[in-house]
């Protein structure tokens, strides 16, 4: 086939097809294993080359990020002790990041909260800062973005499905930081949000407002009118 199509082109058209050929034979070699029929190598590769294209449109650009075990052990080892605040004492009000309900409380080795909500819902910065990084990657917190505010504060919003804003960014109680995803390790929507006070882990449900238990409305009790029993 391949000389028959030589033979209805120029003679230098020829002689690239020929090359693109023997290029592609040596490129798809692969150890241990035979070479593939090339109408499987081009499916593959236009598969694969969609995938991430759709990856990238939907806002979920991988990188490397470390493992959940050492990354948690790495924090663990990091931040070894919480302090207790005081909310008399702040001279800002915080804020919940989206409406939603507590999944996962703080402790040891959950050094956050969890808020699970819908979806794609909006996420705002618990009080006005500094962007000071975001972070794209499958694992552990997935996407997140960490905010500098101020008197030593810092919050990190992790398990994003988009992130709008970069390094470098001044946002303000209104501002729209992402949405909330499944990125990372997650089993479901949720923004996984932990303080932190001069590198020390801070119990978000000290200085936040209520977040209303997950238990409570699952078991009927408490639930607001218009929620599913």
């Amino acid at each position: 086939m391949i000389r028959q199509i030589q033979k209805l082109l120029p003679k230098k058209s020829g002689k690239r097809v020929a090359l693109t050929c023997l290029l592609l034979k040596k490129s798809f070699k692969f150890r241990g294993l035979k070479k593939l029929p090339i109408i499987f190598r081009f499916k593959f590769s236009k598969a694969l080359l969609g995938s991430f294209l759709a990856l990238y449109l939907l806002g979920y650009q991988p990188t490397l990020a470390i493992p959940p075990i050492k990354q948690n052990l790495a924090r663990a080892e990091q931040f070894s002790q919480t302090q207790d605040i005081q909310t008399t004492k702040l001279e800002f009000p915080f804020a919940l990041p989206h409406p939603g309900y507590l999944t996962t409380s703080y402790s040891s080795w959950h050094p956050g909260v969890d808020i699970a909500a819908g979806l794609g819902m909006p996420i705002k910065p618990i009080a006005p800062g500094k962007v000071i990084e975001t972070s794209y990657g499958f694992w552990g917190l997935g996407h997140f973005v960490v905010i500098e505010h101020e008197q030593s504060f810092r919050s990190t919003y992790g398990h994003m499905g988009r992130i709008f804003v970069k390094a470098g960014d001044t946002v303000s109680a209104f501002s729209t930081l992402g949405e909330v995803g499944m990125t990372g390790r997650t089993s479901g929507p949720h923004t996984h949000l932990e303080i932190t006070k001069n590198d020390k882990y801070v119990d978000p449900k000290t200085i936040l407002p209520e977040i209303p238990n997950w238990s409570k409305f699952a078991s009927g009790k408490n639930a607001p009118q218009g929620s599913a029993n």
